[in-house]
C-alpha cells in the first residue's frame, strides 16, 4: 500500500510539474475557448459586479419603506446664560413692567429618540416597478457583454485555425516540391534536363518557403491574442480542435434561421429602457401629491450648575410625542412639470431608435444570410476546382516523369493547386465566419457553445 500510494504521489507530481512546463501543448476545442474567454473578461466581470452594485441600491430604496429610528444626543455650556424678559405681572409688579431673567443652568445634557414611518408617498410605491426592470437591464448587459465575447473569441479562433490549414497546405505544396526537385535534379545528372530547371523549382520552393515564414508570424500573433482573451499563460501552444467536416452537413441548420427583432439584446434593452422611462416620469408626476407620515418623540432633558449629571442628586425632565404630518404641495414653479417633459422627450428618442433598430437588423439579418449563401456557393465551386487541379497536377506529374509534359507545365499546375487549396481554406472560414455573423445578427451565438 505505501509503495502504491508513493508511486501515485510521483505521479501527480510529474503531471504537475509537466503541466507547467513552458511552451507545453494545450488541446483545445471551440467551445472550451469560448468558456475560458468568458471566465476571463474583465467586461463580464465589471458587468456582473455592477449587478451586485444593483441589488444593494434596491435594498436602499427599500429602506425607506422601514421605519426610521434616529437617536440625537447633545451636551451644551453657556457660560452666560440668556435673558429673557418676563411680564412684571407674574411677580405682582405693575402691568406692563417687565423683569429680566435668566432661564436654565449653564450645563445642559439632552437625548431624543425619534421614530418616523411614511404612511403614504405615492411617488414611492410608483418607483417600486423600477426595480425589476434595472434587474432585467443589468442582466441584459451582462448578457450582451458575453456576445461581444463569444463573437470576438470566435472569430480569432477561426482565423487562427485558418491560418494554420494554409500552413499545413504550404507545408503539403513545399512537400510536393521537393520531390519534384529530386525528379528534375536526377533527369539533370542523367542529361534528360537542364540546371535552369532545377533553379526554377528552387525559386517557387522559395517563394513557398516565404510564405510559410509569413504564416508561422500571423499564426503566433493570432495564438497570442486567443491566450489573452482565454486568460492562459503566453508560453503555451495551442492545439486547436474544431469541426472540420464539409460545411454542408449544418447548412441547412443555419440557413432555416429566422429573426425576431424583438428577441435581439439590444431591442429588449432599448425596450427595458422605454419602461424604465415610463415608471420615472409616473414617480415624478407622483411627486405632486399630497403624502403622509407618522412620527414619535421621546427625549429626557437634565440641567446642572457643573458638568457633573451624574451624581445622586441628578434630575432628568423626559418629554414624549406623536403625530402624523400631512404634505401637500401646491407649487413648486413647474418643476414636476418640466421634469416629467424631459421623461417623455427621452422615450419618443428610445422610439425612435427601437424602431430605426429593428430596421438595421432585418437588413443587417437579410445581408448575412446572403453573406452565407455566397460563401456556400463559393466553397462548393472551390471543393471542385481543388479536385480538377489537384487531378491534373497528378497527371503532369506523370507525364513529366516519362518526358511528355514540360517543367513548365507542371510548375504553373503546381501554382494553380496551392492557389486553389488557398482559396479553398479561404471559403471554407467565410463560410464559418458568416455563419458566426448570421448567429450574432439573430441573437443565437450562444448556440455555438
Amino acid at each position: 500500500m505505501k509503495l502504491a500510494a508513493v508511486i501515485a504521489f510521483t505521479f501527480l507530481l510529474y503531471t504537475g510539474i509537466m503541466a507547467q512546463t513552458p511552451g507545453a501543448v494545450r488541446q483545445m476545442s471551440l467551445g472550451e475557448s469560448l468558456e475560458l474567454a468568458l471566465v476571463n473578461s474583465a467586461q463580464v466581470k465589471k458587468n456582473k459586479i455592477d449587478r451586485q452594485i444593483l441589488e444593494r441600491k434596491v435594498k436602499e430604496a427599500r429602506s425607506e419603506g422601514f421605519p426610521q429610528i434616529t437617536a440625537n444626543i447633545g451636551m451644551d455650556y453657556w457660560p452666560l446664560l440668556p435673558t429673557q424678559l418676563m411680564p412684571g405681572e407674574v411677580v405682582n409688579l405693575s402691568p406692563g413692567t417687565f423683569v429680566p431673567v435668566q432661564f436654565g443652568r449653564p450645563w445642559q445634557l439632552a437625548g431624543t429618540v425619534t421614530l418616523q414611518q411614511n404612511l403614504i408617498n405615492e411617488a414611492a410605491r410608483r418607483s417600486v416597478p423600477a426595480l425589476k426592470t434595472s434587474r432585467g437591464i443589468s442582466d441584459l448587459m451582462i448578457e450582451r457583454s458575453e456576445d461581444e465575447v463569444i463573437y470576438n473569441t470566435a472569430t480569432v479562433f477561426y482565423q487562427t485555425l485558418q491560418t494554420e490549414q494554409l500552413l499545413r497546405a504550404v507545408n503539403a505544396n513545399l512537400g510536393k516540391l521537393d520531390a519534384l526537385q529530386g525528379m528534375a535534379q536526377l533527369q539533370l545528372d542523367n542529361g534528360y534536363a537542364v540546371p535552369t530547371d532545377v533553379k526554377r523549382i528552387r525559386v517557387a520552393r522559395t517563394n513557398l518557403e516565404t510564405q510559410r515564414q509569413n504564416l508561422f508570424t500571423g499564426i503566433s500573433a493570432l495564438q497570442q491574442t486567443l491566450l489573452f482573451l482565454c486568460g492562459l499563460p503566453h508560453d503555451v501552444t495551442l492545439d486547436l480542435g474544431a469541426e472540420m467536416d464539409a460545411p454542408a452537413a449544418d447548412s441547412a441548420r443555419w440557413q432555416s434561421l429566422s429573426l425576431d427583432p424583438k428577441t435581439t439584446t439590444e431591442s429588449r434593452l432599448i425596450a427595458n429602457h422605454r419602461e424604465l422611462l415610463q415608471i420615472q416620469r409616473r414617480s415624478t408626476i407622483a411627486e405632486a401629491l399630497p403624502s403622509l407620515s407618522a412620527f414619535a418623540v421621546v427625549s429626557a432633558q437634565g440641567f446642572r450648575q457643573d458638568i457633573n449629571f451624574f451624581d445622586v442628586d441628578r434630575r432628568w425632565y423626559g418629554g414624549a410625542g406623536a403625530g402624523v404630518r400631512l404634505k401637500i404641495p401646491i407649487f413648486d414653479g413647474f418643476r414636476v412639470h418640466n421634469k416629467a417633459w424631459l421623461y417623455k422627450l427621452e422615450e419618443q428618442k428610445l422610439e425612435e431608435d427601437h424602431r430605426q433598430l429593428n430596421d438595421a437588423k432585418a437588413l443587417e439579418f437579410r445581408q448575412a444570410k446572403e453573406q452565407l449563401a455566397t460563401s456556400l456557393r463559393a466553397l462548393r465551386t472551390q471543393t471542385d476546382n481543388v479536385a480538377l487541379a489537384r487531378e491534373i497536377t497528378d497527371k503532369l506529374v506523370l507525364q513529366y516523369k516519362e518526358g511528355v509534359a514540360s517543367l513548365t507545365d507542371l510548375l504553373n499546375a503546381q501554382t494553380a493547386l496551392s492557389e486553389a487549396e488557398t482559396n479553398y481554406w479561404q471559403q471554407f472560414f467565410s463560410y464559418k465566419l458568416a455563419v458566426l455573423k448570421l448567429l450574432k445578427t439573430a441573437g443565437r451565438l450562444k448556440d455555438l457553445k
